[in-house]
């Protein structure tokens, strides 16, 4: 998701994770927000006098920063292997199978949130690069094992993290899109310029 300051893509996540927790329960659904924004997309979620939580997040991240963002990665990518080894032992090969065998057991999905993913990628350097290609591979590998990811940022035009070969890969691993209203050169880097 993309969009100019200003043009509802806060407003759009926020619909998002709402409808999604209005829908599945805590037991169907985990969510891991992080905002890159100084929170301000995601801080509606967490309620700081209370210290009370959506409870649908496993883990919120306001203010987040790279390094908390690449563990994060880790972890997912540790869940995603230990899923992936159970799917294997029960003889399927995605989340909708194993639930289909084993109704009983919960295993729910997880959502990735990432407002301002871009911030990720801010200094070229190994964090960048490691945070690049655990992306990569989870934007390819992950759905089978129900973990979901969706990206938004204001701008992706220009990240050389993103946009080398390693971007490509990623781009094409993401098939849904939305671009809102913006500026044509970071509406093409979105949608594809033949979009």
């Amino acid at each position: 998701v993309t969009g100019a300051v200003g043009q509802g893509k806060s407003n759009l996540l926020a619909v998002m994770i709402h409808s999604l927790c209005q829908r599945y329960s805590p037991d169907e659904l985990c969510l891991y927000l992080l905002d890159f924004k100084e929170g301000v997309t995601l801080r509606p979620f967490f309620d700081e006098k209370t210290g009370e939580y959506l409870p649908h997040a496993q883990v919120i991240g306001l203010e987040a920063d790279r390094e908390f963002g690449l563990n994060v990665f880790r972890h997912l990518h540790s869940i995603y292997k230990n899923r992936m080894r159970t799917f294997k032992q029960a003889n399927v090969q995605s989340l909708r199978q194993y639930r289909a065998q084993h109704p009983d057991t919960s295993m729910p999905r997880i959502l990735v949130v990432i407002d301002e993913f871009q911030m990720l990628f801010a200094e070229q350097d190994q964090i960048a690069d490691e945070i690049a290609d655990l992306l990569m591979k989870g934007v390819r590998l992950f759905r089978a094992c129900g973990i979901h990811i969706v990206l938004a940022s204001q701008t992706i035009g220009g990240n050389l993290s993103l946009m080398g070969s390693a971007g490509e890969g990623l781009f094409a691993q993401i098939p849904v899109r939305v671009a809102l209203k913006n500026s044509l050169a970071e509406s093409h880097a979105t949608l594809g310029v033949k979009n």
